[in-house]
């Protein structure tokens, strides 16, 4: 999902964090996931990121801000009210027996 933020109402921030300025091109990138990636493979996606949002879109890369947010199995449910990678008492839908 796409989601514009016009900068005085939103949380859009400006300004300069960790020596990285920021200015109205800044784009939040936020991704959900299963917990399990090691640190090298998140770096090559932030780098992955950054370079096809400059590539598509002009925005320099130091306007390009990820976030990550991990949880486990019991953590998803794809529709029935259950949790499809984690049910009680059986396998993981998609599991081989």
């Amino acid at each position: 999902m796409l989601t514009g933020h016009d900068g005085v109402t939103s949380t859009l921030r400006h300004g300069n964090h960790l020596g990285i300025p920021k200015d109205d091109s800044v784009v939040f990138v936020a991704i959900t996931l299963r917990a399990g990636r090691d640190d090298d493979l998140k770096r090559a996606l932030y780098r992955r990121i950054a370079g096809l949002v400059h590539e598509r879109t002009g925005t320099e890369p130091h306007n390009v801000l990820v976030t990550l947010t991990e949880n486990g199995s019991a953590d998803w449910s794809f529709g029935h009210g259950e949790a499809q990678y984690a049910p009680a008492g059986g396998q993981p839908a998609g599991a081989l027996p």
